[in-house]
């Protein structure tokens, strides 16, 4: 498990076209990645469309790598925070370079 911060947002990524298909991936992968209610998925997902700093809590390790790229081009500044983690949860959805 970990935490991802998102401590501020840049300006200008508010009107990108991609933006509408960033939102649908983001809340898939919000409901697959976090270990919450979906009433809370629901309160966060309306706290990052405001652009608020938000803290995602119980953020499964298989589920980081999604969710940090996503947010990073939707404009956020990132701090993620691990936990005890599996390596191979951790790196299973990043590409073979």
């Amino acid at each position: 498990m970990a935490t991802i911060e998102i401590v501020s947002w840049k300006d200008g990524f508010a009107d990108l076209p991609s933006r509408k298909w960033d939102w649908c991936e983001l809340k898939l992968w919000l409901r697959r990645g976090i270990k919450a209610s979906p009433s809370e998925i629901k309160q966060l997902t309306r706290q990052i469309q405001s652009l608020q700093p938000v803290t995602l809590n119980q953020v499964h390790d298989d589920a980081i790598y999604k969710l940090t790229n996503i947010l990073q081009r939707m404009g956020a500044d990132l701090h993620v925070l691990m936990e005890l983690s599996n390596k191979k949860q951790l790196f299973k959805n990043c590409p073979p370079r």
